[in-house]
């Protein structure tokens, strides 16, 4: 071991608790290894059957969330409405990022982990309960201060907007904010329920959301004037029932506990001391967004619309996958911390970084390639124009390379907050918002459309990802980037062939059709041709990644002749 990884072991043996073990929902796991730790090839099934819950009930989200912007586009086609409900729920949706899928679970989840490990459940309850009480006292602050400075908020985040628009969006913001209480206290049990492994329930909270504004969207033009309040009423009512949904899991736990604010406990002290870093670190994404959405309302009609839907592609494989896999992996980090367990931590991440990159990199070249085809299937029609398919379908192509890094970012960031370092990534994120404002203000003035600020969040992930990489070898010693990275060649090889053979099928669509039933077969014929070549080949020559679902896979039709 390297005098870097000695110094790590000791700073993580420093945070770890004097008499480690296993929590008590993990000791099957650790059953039959020294000491409670879980060896590599269990950390690497759990991390697998976590991300698997999280993958299916996420796609099923991912797809209910095509679906409502489907209905969203036939609607309202890509115009000055759309652009301001887009604007108007992106404030809340970044809160909803940061919140429900970032600060509260890489804050809480591994305080209430060690106050569990340490002191068994009841100790785990106490800390949820007094945490409980500074996150909704926070969200509550948040969101009165949402409503009362709606008017600035929206003019910082479109100042090009003209005043019909800026006053249409700042009514719109005021009644979607309140959602972020909501948000907030689903993003709270998520936190806990995770470290029970409970993945289920947290994850069916957008799959709920995502109905909901469907119904708005449809109920709108029947009842609301304008039509596009019906989706607001819609996000509302998809908040509360989120909450709902959260209590039966958190009865069985017997975690619904009365909040309570007792800010003079040491470990919630510790919890609001890194909340604000750990905000920060995770808003660089976000506020690039927020950053290349205030270019965009400078530009043509449209053109936050454009942005908008091409960044609902990117995320429908970053949330689906990528996101998934860190948060799957990140109760097994966070053990390995507590246990000074520096080795386990380096498997863990190489584990994600594989899995992450078997998705991430086939999924990247397939959208590239088959940008109009996905986008004129998916959107080109009612209101929506062929004009606007080829714009949207040009951004996309443009984000995609971008996908790769941005969703290596979450599994290297989780590795920071499990070491309780949240410093590293804010002094990153610093860089690369820096490095995405000066990139998106220089391209604009160069008169580049809206796929230019899609190049630029592109560029920003690029430079995120390898940062972060590179200070969290400095802290852990060598992580076998090489071997991580040649076995990604290997997977961009593959992925290569499969998406030039779908790009071959899709070759037969007549795209500026929209919505047909020739379109439709070619393109499903053309993912399946790229599906099947890539996790064929992936499996049969076991990619790094492919080889632990093959395994998974082999393990279970073994259990099925069994039974």
């Amino acid at each position: 071991m390297g005098p870097r990884s000695q110094r790590m072991q000791k700073t993580m043996s420093d945070v770890a608790d004097p008499t480690p073990q296993a929590a008590p929902s993990d000791a099957a796991a650790s059953a039959g290894t020294p000491s409670g730790v879980v060896g590599p090839s269990a950390s690497e099934r759990r991390i697998t059957r976590n991300a698997s819950i999280l993958v299916v009930l996420t796609m099923v989200s991912r797809v209910a969330g095509l679906v409502r912007d489907f209905m969203i586009t036939h609607v309202f086609g890509a115009s000055g409405t759309t652009d301001v409900f887009y604007m108007a729920f992106t404030i809340p949706n970044v809160l909803r990022r940061l919140v429900a899928e970032g600060t509260v679970t890489t804050v809480v989840q591994p305080a209430y982990q060690k106050a569990r490990t340490a002191g068994g459940d009841e100790a785990g309850r106490k800390l949820y309960a007094s945490v409980a009480g500074f996150v909704v006292l926070s969200i509550v602050i948040i969101a009165v201060v949402g409503v009362v400075f709606a008017q600035p908020i929206v003019f910082a985040f479109a100042s090009g907007f003209d005043v019909e628009k800026l006053a249409l969006t700042t009514e719109l913001t005021r009644w979607l904010f309140p959602v972020v209480i909501t948000m907030g206290l689903v993003g709270m049990t998520m936190a806990v329920l995770n470290a029970h492994d409970e993945y289920a329930s947290p994850a069916l909270s957008p799959i709920i959301l995502n109905v909901c504004m469907i119904l708005g969207t449809v109920a709108g033009g029947l009842i609301f004037d304008p039509p596009i309040f019906g989706i607001v009423v819609g996000v509302l009512v998809g908040g509360v029932l989120q909450v709902l949904a959260q209590v039966p899991a958190l009865h069985r736990h017997r975690l619904l506990v009365r909040p309570n604010l007792s800010f003079g406990d040491p470990a919630v002290q510790t919890v609001m001391r890194q909340f604000v870093p750990g905000l920060f670190s995770l808003a660089v994404y976000q506020i690039n967004i927020i950053v290349l959405r205030q270019l965009a309302s400078h530009m043509a009609e449209g053109s936050v619309s454009y942005y908008y839907t091409a960044d609902r592609l990117m995320e429908l494989t970053n949330g689906v996958f990528a996101i998934a896999i860190a948060q799957g992996a990140f109760t097994a980090m966070n053990e390995r911390a507590a246990l000074a367990d520096v080795e386990g931590l380096k498997r863990i991440w190489r584990s994600t970084f594989d899995l992450t990159n078997l998705i991430a990199i086939p999924a990247a070249l397939g959208l590239a390639v088959l940008a109009e085809p996905i986008v004129a299937v998916l959107f080109l029609h009612g209101k929506f124009t062929w004009h606007d398919a080829q714009l949207t379908a040009l951004t996309v192509t443009t984000a995609s390379f971008g996908l790769v890094f941005s969703a290596s970012v979450r599994g290297t960031l989780q590795v920071f907050y499990a070491l309780g370092d949240r410093k590293t990534p804010v002094y990153v994120s610093v860089v690369v918002v820096l490095v995405n404002l000066a990139l998106g203000v220089a391209l604009v003035r160069a008169g580049v459309g809206v796929h230019g600020l899609s190049f630029t969040l592109s560029v920003s992930n690029m430079v995120q990802a390898a940062l972060l990489m590179l200070l969290v070898r400095r802290q852990i010693g060598v992580l076998g980037i090489k071997d991580v990275l040649s076995a990604g060649v290997a997977k961009s090889a593959l992925a290569g062939v499969a998406v030039g053979a779908a790009w071959g099928v899709a070759r037969l669509g007549s795209w500026s059709g929209g919505l047909t039933v020739r379109n439709v077969t070619v393109l499903g014929a053309a993912i399946g041709v790229a599906v099947a070549l890539y996790g064929g080949g992936a499996i049969a020559l076991r990619l790094r990644g492919a080889d632990t679902i093959a395994d998974k896979i082999v393990r279970r039709l073994r259990r099925r002749r069994r039974g």
